[in-house]
């Protein structure tokens, strides 16, 4: 992503006093201030030749930073790759470009240019950044590394162009473009392998233990409506119930993942991880996803995904930049009410199912449990230190309503865990 910005277009000329221009100027005050009282004209002449020098000084950094700002009015950044992934790198460039100037004043300046980018440390890991900078006439290029480490919006910028007197007396620090907020999306794990076993399973719940005959393959129980010229006649009188042969949407058997953000800012950012991670892996397989809970707007919420969608990945992920932490566990459960009943209109077209929650009160465990009913459902139930015993009943009580649910903690290793319960059944 590139921005363009005027250098300096809402800035004044600012030189501040460094400790040796207050030096100097009180010293000229004194020494003048001396001459005058031992009436040594000499003394006065060197104090206001010392006050003077501070005045010329001044008057330089504001010339010259006048000066910059006509000579660079242009800056742009551009921060690759956009937006940034948590425990990825990336890397930022900022070039300043001369605009009409005589060639030797634009080599010059950009020649004598000490530039630094100012970025946040959510972005730098708290480090400080080493860049590399290339001079050219008319033109400077500053590049440097990023390691975003959190989820969110971060600050970058503005850059600061540092000048001086010779004297070292003023200096003036010049914001360079407008400061912009870099998107950062969570950290995802790869869980692509194991998302055919996850909606696999949920194929051989509906059509039984059996493998199914290719016919079976692509139908789905006949429902109030259907063209009965869709209707499986062959596969209807071998199963005993009516059968119809699924739409291509049908085939692709969609999937919602419930979030319920934790509190604490760790567990959020592992839950908002392991939930992404579900849901790409979903979509990454061919089926339709979404993700549902968690602060979502419910108006915005719906199935993404054609296989291998790259502009489909991009809307999911971007879902997750601006997810925070809700205000109380009561609201919390509110969210996962919503959620269970919003994903509950779907799960008769063949929903699949997996929440991310922390151990839940009676009316979100109440609203969730009629969606184990269709054997389809996976839960992820947060037992971090103090939590452990509560997301236990959480689990016997999710298990008993059919879901196959298992506890969990944000120190566990996502790919492991996710991958003993799709192929090993139900962990403690």
């Amino acid at each position: 992503m590139s921005t363009k910005a005027p250098a300096g277009s809402r800035w004044r000329p600012r030189a501040e006093m460094t400790t040796r221009g207050t030096g100097m100027l009180a010293c000229g005050i004194v020494v003048a201030g001396l001459g005058v009282g031992l009436s040594t004209p000499v003394l006065v002449h060197i104090g206001v030749a010392m006050t003077c020098a501070v005045v010329v000084a001044w008057i330089w950094v504001v010339l010259a930073v006048d000066s910059f700002m006509r000579t660079f009015p242009l800056a742009r950044r551009t921060v690759s790759p956009h937006p940034l992934t948590a425990g990825r790198g990336g890397t930022v460039s900022v070039t300043i470009e001369a605009a009409r100037s005589r060639a030797r004043t634009r080599r010059s300046l950009a020649e004598h240019l000490d530039i630094r980018e100012q970025a946040s440390a959510e972005l730098t890991g708290g480090l400080g950044t080493k860049a590399t900078v290339r001079r050219e006439p008319g033109r400077l290029e500053l590049m440097y590394a990023v390691h975003p480490v959190r989820r969110g919006r971060w600050p970058l910028g503005p850059s600061l162009v540092r000048s001086a007197d010779p004297f070292g007396m003023f200096q003036s620090n010049t914001p360079v473009g407008d400061p912009q907020l870099v998107p950062v999306w969570p950290a995802v794990v790869d869980l692509s392998a194991t998302a055919g076993a996850l909606m696999g399973h949920a194929d051989r719940i509906v059509l039984g233990a059996r493998t199914p005959s290719p016919d079976d393959a692509s139908l789905r129980d006949y429902r109030e409506g259907d063209d009965m010229r869709r209707v499986h006649w062959a596969s209807s009188a071998r199963r005993g119930t009516m059968l119809v042969r699924s739409d291509e949407r049908a085939g692709r058997r969609p999937a919602s993942v419930i979030l319920d953000p934790p509190r604490d800012p760790v567990a959020l950012e592992w839950a908002i991880s392991a939930a992404a991670s579900i849901a790409l892996s979903v979509l990454d397989s061919g089926h339709p996803v979404r993700m549902v809970g968690g602060g979502l707007d419910p108006a915005a919420i719906r199935h993404l995904g054609d296989r291998g969608s790259e502009a489909a990945r991009v809307d999911l992920l971007n879902q997750t930049i601006d997810l925070r932490a809700p205000l109380s566990r009561a609201a919390a459960t509110t969210a996962v009410v919503r959620a269970a009943s919003l994903t509950g209109e779907d799960s008769a077209q063949g929903e699949v199912i997996v929440a991310v929650v922390d151990p839940l009160e009676k009316a979100a465990l109440d609203a969730l449990s009629p969606l184990g009913d269709t054997g389809r459902s996976w839960a992820l139930v947060r037992a971090d230190g103090h939590l452990e015993e509560d997301a236990r009943a959480t689990v016997r009580a999710l298990r008993r309503s059919g879901w196959r649910a298992s506890t969990v903690s944000s120190s566990d290793d996502l790919e492991e865990l996710w991958t003993r319960m799709l192929t090993a059944g139900d962990i403690a």
